[in-house]
């Protein structure tokens, strides 16, 4: 169930960041969110590295 439960995590991280980039991209966020969003986008890559250097 661990594997599963990882390729959950890492599915919802990814659409996450899929999500946060569209929004940016056609402009629906504020400018003044842009600082924020940048920060939990790398938190999340960030999560999402760890988490395949650990699997490998």
């Amino acid at each position: 169930m661990t594997g599963e439960h990882d390729h959950d995590v890492e599915y919802h991280l990814r659409e996450a960041l899929r999500h946060l980039g569209e929004a940016q991209e056609n402009g629906e966020l504020r400018k003044t969110n842009d600082v924020a969003i940048d920060q939990v986008s790398n938190t999340i890559a960030s999560v999402l590295n760890e988490h395949n250097q650990d699997g490998s």
